[in-house]
């Protein structure tokens, strides 16, 4: 029988540098815009791969759009889930139809709301002068989810966002994502567990499905496999409780 591996990214298969165990090796997995590397992977976590990609399809879940996949230098050959869901990417770099008709229209009717919410944020960013930005992620020409991050990684200006501003988001509509230096404003049209069942219901069925993820908003997606694991250093396991 086969086995699939759903394979979260960013702290789960790399991390930026200061997240690096400081007596590790460590190699560039995903890089800037300008060329630089930001991500890096560890021995172990390259191990983990290795291993996965020996007896197992392996098929990345991130948050991540097309161009910051691109720019993850990690030679992944099945599918992938990009964009919280958003967008199911073939083996050919092309994106499923079948799934794209199923987001489209609700990513279109969605825009509206998303820009809304965008100015919004901005404008609230500039009266308390957080130093933020943000901004709205597109891919293959659809308004998708709204992304926060501090330049200096100050997570307090994040914090403060999501407490001051955000508290009465309605979260019947729209959930959020919150992991270190990332704050994200998702539609719940959206979510990496709809694309999850979905490739596994259209491309893998009867398989035996391991889900690999760090964070509580990865929980639902990997309840979707057989089996779950996480990151010992992660939300997930900072989440759990303390004593049996």
């Amino acid at each position: 029988m086969r086995v699939c591996v759903f394979l979260d990214l960013d702290d789960t298969l790399f991390q930026t540098l200061p997240k690096c165990p400081k007596d590790e090796e460590r190699r560039p997995a995903a890089f800037a815009r300008d060329g630089r590397p930001n991500s890096f992977m560890t021995g172990k976590q390259v191990r983990l791969l290795e291993m996965f990609e020996q007896c197992a399809e392996v098929i990345p879940v991130t948050a991540r759009n097309l161009d910051a996949f691109r720019r993850v230098r990690v030679p992944f050959r099945s599918l992938a889930i990009l964009d919280f869901g958003g967008v199911v990417l073939m083996p050919d770099g092309s994106p499923d139809r079948d799934w794209e008709a199923r987001i489209r229209p609700q990513a279109e009717a969605a825009g509206g709301t998303l820009h809304a919410l965008l100015e919004s944020v901005q404008e609230f960013i500039a009266r308390k002068n957080l130093g933020v930005s943000a901004r709205l992620i597109h891919d293959f020409d659809m308004p998708l989810y709204i992304v926060m991050k501090h330049p200096d990684g100050n997570e307090d200006a994040l914090g403060r966002i999501r407490a001051e501003h955000l508290s009465n988001l309605d979260l019947s509509a729209f959930f959020l994502h919150q992991n270190g230096n990332n704050l994200s404003i998702v539609p719940r049209f959206l979510g990496k567990e709809h694309a999850v069942a979905y490739v596994l219901e259209k491309h893998f069925a009867h398989v035996v499905s391991i889900g690999v993820g760090d964070s509580l908003t990865d929980v639902p997606f990997l309840k979707q496999c057989d089996f779950l694991m996480m990151p010992s250093r992660s939300q997930l396991v900072e989440a759990l409780p303390a004593e049996p």
